[in-house]
């Protein structure tokens, strides 16, 4: 099927159950909003966050079926599998069986009662949607879509729904920082690569280097502080065209 169908499986991510929401009037056309442009409002750590996600379903679109385009009526957008969400996090539907009708205007509420330090870091999100449509003489028609490239980032401050794509590589500060004992960094990546990573000390000096295969999202690195005398370390990671570097703090 054509990409707005993977872009109309984002809609049913926000589900669990029923909820109890309303759909913002301001928003006429088919889409999802707060869109991905714009991005949900911050969830402070500690605070209730609650924000109701508006859904309005085109009523039809375009596939290429065995070769040939076919204009298609839009049925039924099911989510099937919602995983790596934080813990805390839930996704409500407004609709029953998490099944959003082609042409309907619905909505979903993304609630946390309180986002908490141990949620700290990134939480890819991973949606199996199924599309049903009508291509006429081809008759009903099913796609399952697999969203992957939705995160969201946990920090001690504000939680954030964020988006990669391809070409992402994006490193992560390290958790915690100062580091005691051990400590965490996550890295994201738009595709499985060979990544190495390197960390100096002050004075310039390669003290650790690292050949990872790293996978499609969130990887994490382990750090064992044991192996460091206190100080201030950079850390970097470069999948061969791009390099991009963060600052620790040993503090054993």
């Amino acid at each position: 099927m054509k990409k707005i169908l993977l872009t109309l499986t984002l809609a049913v991510a926000f589900i669990g159950a029923q909820a109890q929401c309303t759909p913002d009037p301001q928003f006429t056309i088919s889409g999802i909003y707060p869109d991905s442009a714009t991005g949900l409002p911050n969830a402070m750590v500690g605070q209730p966050y609650n924000e109701v996600i508006t859904i309005i379903s085109p009523l039809d679109t375009t596939i290429t079926f065995i070769g040939i385009p076919v204009a298609v009526t839009i049925q039924t957008i099911e989510l099937t599998s919602v995983t790596g969400l934080p813990n805390s996090f839930s996704y409500d539907c407004a609709t029953s069986n998490c099944t959003f009708a082609g042409g309907s205007t619905s909505c979903a509420v993304l609630t946390s009662p309180s986002p908490t330090a141990a949620e700290i870091g990134s939480h890819q999100i991973i949606m199996n949607t199924t599309t049903t449509v009508d291509a006429g003489t081809w008759g009903i028609q099913t796609q399952d879509d697999v969203i992957d490239y939705y995160y969201i980032e946990v920090t001690n401050a504000t939680s954030v729904v964020n988006q990669f794509n391809d070409f992402t590589f994006e490193l992560k500060g390290i958790y915690p920082n100062p580091v005691q004992n051990t400590a965490k960094i996550q890295f994201i990546s738009g595709n499985s690569a060979d990544v190495t990573f390197t960390v100096f000390n002050y004075l310039g000096e390669k003290v650790e280097e690292r050949n990872i295969t790293a996978s499609r999202g969130v990887n994490d690195i382990k750090i064992n502080a044991q192996n460091y005398t206190n100080g201030v370390y950079l850390y970097s990671i470069n999948n061969g065209t791009q390099i991009v570097s963060k600052r620790m703090i040993i503090a054993n």
